[in-house]
């Protein structure tokens, strides 16, 4: 067996008891068992990449921590220091996919595609801040901030992929996805409408989102590591 193969194991174990929990509705133990997965998705990582990492990378497994124990908190600044935690990693994420787009070499041929994504996610994104939230406790703009930062994540991860669609960006784009999907229904439940399948399409996606995360960066680390190889020969 591989040194990495038992953290991924455990990894889709407690992301399976999360979601058993969660139809079983024992909310309790969704929130301490999403607790350790952040760990354990980090440990993959880290024993794949034999145990080297950037810090970018280091703080994005860091915010996703903190923002997990924020969710663990009754208290009244618990929502709001979880979403900065994830506003933080989206930060982060999109330094590395803006990165990326450094690296690519975009042409005139490119733009329509990259005008269609653009139009795309400005769309769904402006459809979805422009909704109600009426029971928001803190101020929306903290929100748009945030949609704006994610929207511009997915932007950058689609056209990476439209101009290079490798194993890279492919987890890139269906990470981005998973994080905008759960959100979403995040807000939706949580402020507009609560209904129990919403918050249950939340917990799935997002628990399942950090594979795809993960899968990226030891797939980005390789990608630079052929990038760095040929542009020294």
């Amino acid at each position: 067996m591989k040194l990495n193969r038992p953290s991924l194991i455990l990894y889709f174990t407690a992301c399976v008891f999360v979601v058993l929990f969660k139809v079983l509705e024992y909310d309790l133990y969704v929130l301490y068992l999403k607790s350790i997965i952040i760990p354990l998705v980090f440990m993959y990582y880290l024993i794949t990449n034999e145990y080297k990492i950037s810090w970018t990378k280091a703080l994005v497994f860091l915010f996703c921590f903190i923002g997990d124990v924020f969710n663990l908190l009754n208290f009244d600044v618990s929502a709001l220091g979880a979403l900065l935690s994830f506003l933080i990693v989206n930060l982060l994420l999109l330094k590395l996919s803006y990165e990326d787009s450094k690296r690519l070499k975009f042409n005139k041929s490119d733009r329509l595609s990259i005008f269609v994504s653009f139009f795309f996610i400005a769309v769904i994104s402006f459809s979805i801040l422009n909704l109600k939230f009426e029971k928001m406790k803190f101020d929306l703009s903290f929100y748009i901030i945030y949609g704006i930062i994610l929207s511009l994540l997915i932007f950058f991860s689609v056209t990476n992929y439209i101009k290079k669609p490798n194993f890279t960006f492919l987890n890139l784009v269906v990470m981005c996805i998973s994080f905008m999907v759960s959100d979403v229904f995040f807000l939706i439940n949580k402020f507009y409408l609560s209904l129990y399948v919403f918050s249950f399409i939340h917990i799935f996606v997002q628990v399942f989102s950090y594979f795809f995360m993960v899968t990226y960066f030891i797939e980005n680390d390789k990608y630079l590591q052929k990038v760095k190889y040929e542009d020294f020969k």
